[in-house]
């Protein structure tokens, strides 16, 4: 009866403790599930998406898309003074195009807007001809102007396919019905959304983009899509390229891109309604009219290709989000290592060398010309072969550029149906043309390798006894210059032409600006600043390689975190506190583990910060709970506390909680290493009592400098003092305040020294300690000064509370702290004024202190190599001659380096006469004689504190060879 009594008891308390489970499990599901839903964890998630998708297999690079660039190679050459300036001239363009026509490009794709006219331009290639070609007779002054829009447009039919821009939003340019209406019928698609959800989807997306960054004073409860003022009001509209260039091409898309909250792109809208029909997406268009599917069907989580003649009948199941938007699978690399990339100067560097070659034909053939006619009596002349050659490829260029524009004059647009205006250019005047232009630059090539040269030689020979003797010279010359002009120029356009039009042929181009100008970048996943021309590209990559991310609802994620949540906390309830705390920890651990394998196995993405939110706070709070209800536990907690903060630390806590973070932080800073030199000498002279006094009097002056330049004092040992700027205050100036400190503590030093020297001619001053007096009078005595080493450096270290378990303190550790007190010793061994610093100091300072350079050493444990610098003075209290000194040691370092240590020491010893205190520039006079200047290095058995790498180590990194990493020619410091 006892035994069934306490089992009763037994069963009343496990009933309330799954039930306290229960009710916390739900209430963090209800509590998240709520904040989510109201969208406040909405930058969370996108965070570790962006986490997650780093996670994800990088996605195969399709080999035809290319990027051709208006970049900084492009738009900082001089000999393009067009090309300087942006916009460029739609010549340019047009000119690009026509190039790759040529080499076979398969699509040309503007992420550039064209929206209104440019104007007119001057045409200086029609000025030189009328100028070379003058005969007295007016020019036609009409051909001194081109129009570049008329140009461009044909240029743009010329080379097939080629895409504009659409932009979806209401950027005041002004369309007549009629323009609209044919961009609609050329270039919009049909497709079936029976809920419309790709403008609800659009409509939703511009509520958020507007609420979130573009109007803060929105207040519509019930937007009015019908009203024309409404949309005007917030930028929502249809906007394509202009129609004169827009008629002339062969597709279009928008190129408006998503943002999301957070200002990173994620996911791309790959359709948008206008009126009845939908215009793609910038790469979606053209990716659809290859593909060409029987329908396009939009549902609610994914957009259907149905049966595509471009995949032989397949259909392709674009995923969509909840927003209806297809998530990018980014290439995981930065933008300059993403796909294939092309310069558009070498496009245009091609049309100045055919410009330069065919000037330099027609001038070769004016010579020419002019030495065939020549007769002197009595002497017969044979025609000149190559007279006739040249004149031929001159007229063979001439009847090239008429037919470029017959066939440009073909390209008059296409009518609202797709065809061609007057029947546009058949597949076989291409082939004509682009023969022509090959047998044209193969006769050229024959030309330069045939024997030209020889027989204008032999007639120039047979004419020199009636040509004076100099002009005979100078025409030599001219024309063999002229020859090398022509056969070089001509080498390197076929080398460019074939190179590439190897690259170009059959790749889905896409033409936009990512010279260091544009405006145009964005925030992806993986880089903060990528050209959003990329953007693009990786849409067509991920449907192209159908390789999608297929994203799950944030409420599946709640549900499967629920249901782990109840198996995993409030089954084991009852359970002894090791099993709560293995399934509790394994319940988190599922939380962030299932979510990274669904996308890392099978790209599914399911929102992992809810869920891990939901795991976490059920066991952190059924954690707490099952502490707050044991004796045992809340002795275990006191324990758990007493181990890790000192008493005056939890005090600190309780006045100011914000003031403290559990563990270290790892925070950019400098530390700072001082040791009095040879301080053990000042030990044996003075008793314990005055060895604390002097050592008082000289800590307090050296901590007060390193305070009052916003330091922090760690600690004392003995003489030496350690230090660091930028924690916990943190700042970008630590390493300039640190030099500063440090040059200061020299100054204080030698005033000290000073002030000691005089205080003891006097009697002891009546503020002052026995104690110290007197070991003031004793190192005067024995000739005894304070001279402070310092090291410093700068890097990532670790700042926090430290300690043992029964104290801790506010402290650093890290492998750039041990640098810093290893660079305070290495003072001794160059014989420096007392300041060392690492070049990571170094590069945290600007001109206003002065510095001297001195080996790039290995430090003793370290491995990377670094260059040591010295130190000196602050550029406003220095005199000329010590920056005129630091000049000449940086020459002498320079030439020591290079080898040339005869030299070295010449000037070296010039230096160390101009200051003979200098003992570094010693320092280096010794090294050198006793081992350079005689051919041999010092090494660790020389006894010299340090050794020479006159090679690389065999387990050195490849990589570093070459760079600041490679070991050779640095000097390695010994451990004394």
């Amino acid at each position: 009866m006892g035994n069934k009594q306490k089992k009763g008891k037994n069963q009343k308390k496990s009933l309330p403790r799954r039930i306290v489970a229960l009710i916390i499990v739900l209430s963090a599901v209800l509590f998240w599930t709520l904040f989510c839903a109201i969208g406040a964890l909405q930058n969370f998630d996108y965070r570790v998406y962006d986490l997650m998708l780093g996670f994800v297999k990088n996605p195969d690079t399709r080999k035809e898309i290319l990027l051709v660039e208006a970049d900084n190679i492009s738009t900082s050459n001089d000999s393009f003074q067009e090309m300087k300036t942006w916009p460029w001239p739609r010549n340019i363009f047009a000119n690009a195009l026509l190039r790759m026509k040529e080499f076979g490009a398969g699509s040309a794709v503007f992420d550039i807007e064209y929206l209104s006219p440019s104007n007119l331009a001057v045409n200086e290639d029609a000025i030189i001809d009328a100028a070379a070609n003058f005969d007295g007779s007016r020019p036609n002054f009409e051909s001194f102007i081109k129009d570049n829009d008329d140009y461009f447009s044909r240029a743009i039919q010329f080379f097939g396919n080629t895409w504009l821009t659409i932009n979806t939003l209401d950027i005041d340019m002004k369309y007549s019905d009629e323009e609209i209406e044919y961009v609609k019928k050329r270039f919009l698609y049909n497709a079936e959304d029976k809920n419309d959800l790709i403008l609800k989807d659009f409509r939703q997306s511009r509520l958020d983009s507007i609420k979130t960054s573009f109007i803060d004073n929105f207040t519509e409860d019930k937007p009015d899509w019908d009203n024309p003022d409404f949309l005007k009001k917030y930028i929502i509209g249809f906007s394509p390229a202009m129609h004169q260039f827009i008629s002339h091409a062969n597709g279009a898309g928008f190129t408006n891109v998503i943002i999301d909250m957070d200002g990173t792109r994620r996911r791309i809208e790959l359709l948008n309604k206008k009126d009845d029909v939908y215009s793609g997406q910038l790469s979606f268009a053209p990716i659809v009219r290859t593909l060409n599917p029987e329908k396009i069907i939009r549902e609610k989580r994914s957009l259907r290709l149905e049966k595509c003649s471009g995949l032989n009948g397949k259909t392709i199941k674009i995923p969509l989000d909840s927003k209806g938007k297809m998530l990018i699978n980014w290439l995981h690399s930065l933008f300059v290592d993403s796909f294939r990339h092309e310069s558009m100067f070498f496009l245009a560097q091609l049309d100045e060398l055919e410009k330069n070659i065919v000037l330099e034909l027609k001038s070769l053939s004016g010579f020419l010309t002019s030495l065939d006619s020549a007769q002197i009596p009595g002497l017969k002349l044979d025609p000149l072969q190559s007279a006739a050659a040249v004149k031929q490829l001159v007229a063979d260029y001439k009847d090239i550029t008429d037919f470029k524009e017959y066939l440009l004059s073909k390209c008059e647009g296409y009518d609202i149906e797709g065809n061609a205006i007057g029947g546009g250019i058949d597949d076989s005047e291409y082939e004509q043309y682009f023969q022509a232009r090959k047998d044209f630059f193969d006769s050229v090539t024959a030309f330069c390798k045939g024997n030209s040269m020889d027989e204008i030689a032999d007639r120039l020979l047979a004419l020199s006894e009636y040509i004076p003797a100099d002009e005979y010279q100078v025409i030599q010359t001219e024309l063999a210059e002229l020859f090398d002009t022509l056969e070089s120029e001509n080498s390197l356009y076929n080398s460019i032409f074939a190179d590439k039009k190897a690259v170009y042929e059959n790749s889905f181009c896409i033409l936009g600006h990512t010279a260091s100008s544009t405006t145009d970048l964005g925030t992806t996943p993986f880089e903060r600043a990528y050209m959003n021309v990329g953007t693009h590209a990786n849409v067509y990559n991920t449907i192209m390689n159908q390789d999608f991310i297929y994203p799950v609802d944030w409420g599946w994620g709640v549900v499967i975190a629920a249901i782990f949540a109840i198996v995993l906390i409030v089954l084991p309830a009852e359970k002894r506190d090791l099993i709560q705390n293995t399934t509790g920890v394994l319940l988190v651990l599922l939380s962030v583990f299932v979510p990274f394998l669904l996308i890392r196995l099978f790209n599914v993405y399911i929102p992992a910060f809810t869920p891990f939110l939901i795991a976490f706070t059920s066991y952190l709070a059924m954690t707490i709970y099952r502490f707050a209800t044991s004796e045992s536990d809340k002795k275990f907690i006191k324990s758990a506390f007493s181990q890790c903060l000192a008493p005056a630390v939890v005090d600190e806590i309780i006045k100011n909680p914000s003031s403290f973070k559990l563990g270290g932080q790892t925070i950019e800073m400098t530390a700072i290493f001082t040791d009095i030199q040879k301080f053990s000498g000042f030990s044996e002279l003075l008793s314990a009592a005055q060895l604390v006094a002097l050592l008082n009097f000289y800590l307090s002056q050296m901590s007060d400098i390193i305070m009052d330049n916003r330091g922090t004092v760690d600690k004392y040992e003995g003489d030496a003092i350690v230090a660091f700027v930028g924690a916990p205050l943190k700042t970008t100036e630590h390493a300039a305040l640190a030099c500063r400190s440090a040059i200061k503590m020299k100054k204080t030093e030698r005033e000290m020294n000073a002030y000691i020297e005089d205080v003891v001619t006097k009697p002891k001053p009546e503020d002052m300690e026995q104690d110290l007096y007197d070991a003031f009078c004793i190192m005067v005595k024995n000739k005894k000064t304070i001279f402070t080493r310092i090291g410093l450096n700068s890097g990532e270290i670790v700042a926090g509370y430290m300690g043992s378990t029964n104290k801790k303190n506010y402290t650093i550790m890290g492998n750039n702290v041990n640098l810093a007190s290893r660079l305070e010793g290495v003072n001794k061994q160059y014989r420096t004024g007392g300041i060392l610093m690492s070049e990571a100091t170094r590069k945290g300072l600007d001109e206003s202190f002065i510095v001297r350079s001195l080996d790039r050493v290995q430090v003793v444990n370290v491995v990377t190599p670094i260059r040591l610098y010295e130190l000196l003075d602050l550029r406003e209290t220095a005199d000329e001659n010590l920056l005129d000194y630091v000049a000449s040691w940086e020459d002498a370092m320079k030439v020591f380096e290079s080898g040339d240590y005869a030299k070295a020491l010449e000037m070296l010893k010039k230096l160390s006469e101009l200051r003979p205190e200098d003992n570094t520039a010693k320092y280096y006079i010794e090294l050198i004689e006793k081992f350079f200047i005689k051919g041999s290095y010092p090494t660790e058995n020389d006894d010299f504190g340090v050794a020479y790498n006159a090679e690389n180590p065999e387990n050195m990194k490849a990589e570093w060879i070459g760079t600041a990493y490679e070991i050779k020619g640095t000097f390695k410091l010994l451990q004394k």
